[in-house]
């Protein structure tokens, strides 16, 4: 039986390692890049399996482009993306047009008057809130609510969504490939002629988003508290969503500026992958994206996070059972440090047979949950490795620290075993061929690569450094980013009642 198991050992690995071999060749072979006179880069990766594609267009633009003041407002531009145009989502333009001016004059002053805080004028503010109500019953009478979802949905369309993130906003969707032509009038309508119709009104929901998901989530809290105490200059410290008192005083002029600062096509990549050929892609995308004008190049992020020099700490108080999450910065890819410690998240708690897990959760039983994450929050900029952590009672949070840093610590004085690292590296393999089975899966690794760092052959730039490390590298990488002083440490504390 030990034999047989060896054998199939081998095999696995073996064909792991043709499948990453034949992922690389038929990535060169099947993807081709197009960039357009305005800057708008569109990758296409053939798929010919199935007639369908998915597409998917990030802008590099998130939470670590806002200053104070605006923070949120990458991901309630994100909402507005869904609101239509002059086209799409109303009955009506030119009479929904007149009230939508008075609704952002009514609701520029209401955030004028909020910015004031305890000094506001209360029964201005109720009056202003009255009349932004009654102007939004008005206008509803002209908008076709999520007509974007319903022309898809009838097309055979999938999956249409978005996400912001710290370091980009994307865009989904998934249709067949005879639509591919709607896919491009649609989204080159929305990108060149999108109205942020009710806008305040969607403020309001994007502040109960904040209250339900974060405010009310300890666990949020706590991540939130982290990383403000873990970036002190560096806007990596931002809450994706926004400060509360941000998202309440935002104004439409300041979204409309963010978005023409960052929402332009050299700002912007459009990765579409499965059953579509480029010479005949190309000219309709020519056709329905070339006229969209180019912008400025987006300013860049200045400011650097310093050198951190002493360990810090932060603790939440909550009705909630105990947490624990640990930082320590470090390097963001191309740096080779960022793959090594890649695979040390993979190898402390990916699987059942990982360092940690084995430990902390099914022998000792002292943890209820442990994960290790290796870019936390984003990749643009230098970030953290992350340790999240649960004890498992009667153990408690100073306990479960105390038993994660001491196989930090082993991982600086003894090297890991060359079998156990190179399973690591084929579970980090297997993992990556999974995720780009799917066509989205496929789209949007080429998205963020080309979109983050450049170019989407970096990707295999990474996967060669994965594959590359060495036990003599986890260990220097281990000595120099596992130190006390480069260390961060939240705690969420149940409340005593």
């Amino acid at each position: 039986m030990l034999q047989l198991r060896r054998v199939t050992t081998i095999w696995i690995l073996a064909l792991t390692c043709l499948a990453s071999a034949a992922l690389a060749q038929s990535l060169e072979d099947r993807v081709t890049v197009h960039r357009m006179k305005n800057g708008l880069t569109v990758i296409f990766a053939e798929r010919h399996s199935a007639p369908t594609f998915s597409a998917i267009y990030g802008f590099k633009v998130g939470a670590v482009d806002e200053v104070a003041g605006i923070t949120g407002t990458a991901h309630l531009f994100e909402h507005m993306a869904f609101k239509g145009t002059p086209k799409i989502g109303t009955s009506d333009f030119e009479q929904e047009k007149t009230i939508l001016e008075q609704s952002n004059v009514v609701g520029r002053e209401l955030s004028l008057e909020l910015l004031k805080g305890d000094a506001a004028d209360q029964a201005k503010v109720k009056s202003l809130k009255e009349r932004l109500l009654a102007l939004d019953k008005e206008q509803k009478k002209f908008i076709v609510k999520d007509e974007i979802d319903v022309i898809y949905s009838g097309a055979g369309g999938v999956g249409l969504n978005a996400s912001t993130g710290n370091d980009a906003t994307q865009y989904y969707i998934s249709l067949p490939s005879n639509r591919f032509e709607l896919f491009c009038l649609v989204e080159s309508e929305r990108l060149k002629n999108a109205v942020l119709r009710e806008f305040y009104t969607e403020r309001t929901v994007v502040q109960e988003e904040r209250k339900q998901t974060t405010e009310a989530n300890p666990a949020r809290m706590l991540y939130e508290s982290f990383m403000g105490a873990a970036f002190l200059a560096h806007p990596y410290g931002h809450p994706v969503i926004g400060w509360a008192s941000d998202i309440n005083s935002v104004t439409l002029e300041e979204a409309t500026a963010f978005k023409k600062k960052y929402y332009t096509p050299n700002n912007c990549v459009i990765t579409i992958a499965g059953d579509i050929t480029p010479a005949k892609a190309i000219p309709m995308m020519e056709k329905y994206f070339g006229d969209w004008t180019a912008g400025d190049p987006p300013p860049v992020v200045r400011t650097t996070e310093p050198k951190q020099l002493g360990e810090r700490r932060v603790k939440y108080e909550a009705q909630a059972e105990p947490q624990i999450i640990m930082g320590f910065h470090k390097p963001a890819f191309p740096s080779r440090d960022d793959a090594v410690m890649t695979v040390i998240a993979t190898l402390l708690t990916s699987g059942r047979s990982s360092i940690l897990y084995t430990d902390l959760i099914k022998q000792k039983q002292m943890a209820a949950s442990v994960n290790a994450m290796a870019g936390i929050p984003g990749a643009r900029y230098d970030n953290m490795f992350v340790l999240t952590a649960a004890p498992r009672h009667p153990n408690t949070n100073e306990q479960l620290e105390k038993a994660i840093l001491a196989h930090l610590d082993s991982l600086k004085t003894r090297p890991i075993d060359a079998k156990d690292l190179q399973k690591v590296k084929n579970n980090l393999e297997a993992s990556q061929i999974r995720a780009m089975r799917s066509n989205m899966g496929l789209a949007m690794t080429l998205m963020r690569y080309q979109l983050l760092f450049g170019d989407w052959k970096l990707y295999l730039t990474m996967k060669d450094m994965v594959a590359s490390v060495t036990p003599q590298e986890i260990m220097e990488a281990a000595q120099k980013y596992f130190a006390p002083e480069n260390m961060t440490v939240g705690t969420l504390i149940k409340k005593s009642k």
